[in-house]
């Protein structure tokens, strides 16, 4: 597989050792949250502690305590390994800022989403739209076509689509998703572990449910040559060495600012009759400038140079704890949208 890249921009690089500096200060971070916990515990009376250390809360402490210490082996792996592929030092780290605690939780679990058997359970409803659509599209050709899949996370969607047979590109513009995605792809199946539930307390129906390990990656990865890694905004690709035949969304496109840069970006990466594949909801971020309903989404698309030939909807959760006593669930749409011969937006 081809050693990914992370640009050299300042911006860029201070991310980077943002990103390292929150991946070695979960721990750190960790041991503050518990310490805070059991300072809570404290201002309760004595009887009523007593009668709480009697249910086993205090042992259930402890055994989450040796889960996030092996939770952060995890962590400090692939801290390791960004020092190695991008010559991060140990005098960079002293100024750096590490990202907030929340995001490296998230990319545990999304090894747990991407990577595992119990992730399946999610895979299984978005996945094979897309996959399906790629296959009808390129057939007995598929091993000769180009796709990108920006938004990729910790990559197992372009995984499965490299495993068709197509040469794919996976982009992320987190940097914590995207070293993600580097360490998985050099473990060897049910190599890690990790604990995900640990840092909820909520909605936990006993401690062997909120302590339970997850391995992963669930397969062993292969064919890896037809996976290349990028990191950055995706919207910064241009020239001919960045045309696809395909462009997959997942889980993406209400990540935007604004929503019609993405679609002028994807429309630009698309020679006249390649195809957008999307599946995923319209949850708007913090700070959109303009937020559709999904009416307005497919009309858009329709005047901005592209076909709508198939759709989907489907309700599907996402990264969430099959066990736990609370399940949301997304409504998702989908569609495989196809760029017209005679666009000109």
């Amino acid at each position: 597989m081809p050693r990914p890249s992370i640009a050299s921009d300042a911006n860029e690089r201070r991310a980077l050792l943002d990103a390292v500096a929150g991946l070695q200060n979960y721990v750190p971070e960790m041991k503050q949250i518990a310490a805070r916990r059991r300072l809570l515990f404290s201002h309760m009376s004595a009887r009523h502690q007593r009668l709480a250390k009697a249910t086993g809360y205090s042992r259930r402490l402890q055994d989450i305590d040796k889960a996030v210490t092996a939770n952060g082996e995890i962590t400090a792996r692939i801290a390791k390994l960004a020092e190695r592929d991008f010559n991060v030092t140990r005098a960079e780290l002293l100024h750096s800022r590490a990202v907030r605690n929340v995001r490296v939780i998230e990319l545990l679990k999304h090894f747990v989403r991407d990577w595992s058997e119990i992730g399946d359970r999610e895979r299984s409803i978005t996945f094979p739209p897309i996959l399906d659509a790629l296959q009808a599209e390129f057939g007995n050709d598929i091993a000769e076509k180009r796709v990108l899949v920006p938004g990729a996370g910790v990559g197992r969607l372009a995984y499965e689509i490299s495993q068709l047979g197509c040469r794919t590109e996976a982009n992320e513009y987190s940097h914590l998703m995207h070293l993600g995605n580097i360490f998985v792809l050099e473990q060897s199946k049910n190599s890690c572990s990790v604990y995900p539930y640990v840092h909820n307390f909520s909605h936990q129906i006993s401690g062997k449910e909120q302590l339970r390990p997850v391995l992963f990656p669930d397969v062993e990865p292969e064919n890896r040559i037809r996976i290349s890694n990028s990191f950055g905004d995706f919207m910064r690709l241009t020239g001919s060495q960045h045309m696809y035949d395909a462009v997959a969304t997942l889980f993406f496109i209400d990540t935007a600012e604004n929503m019609l840069t993405y679609i002028d970006t994807i429309h630009q990466l698309l020679p006249p009759g390649g195809i957008w594949v999307n599946t995923g909801p319209l949850k708007w971020g913090s700070s959109p400038r303009v937020e559709f309903t999904l009416e307005e989404v497919l009309n858009i698309i329709a005047k901005m140079g592209f076909k709508i030939e198939k759709r989907w909807s489907k309700k599907a959760e996402y990264t969430a704890d099959s066990e736990g006593l609370w399940h949301g669930f997304y409504g998702i749409e989908g569609w495989v949208a196809r760029k017209i011969e005679d666009s000109s937006v």
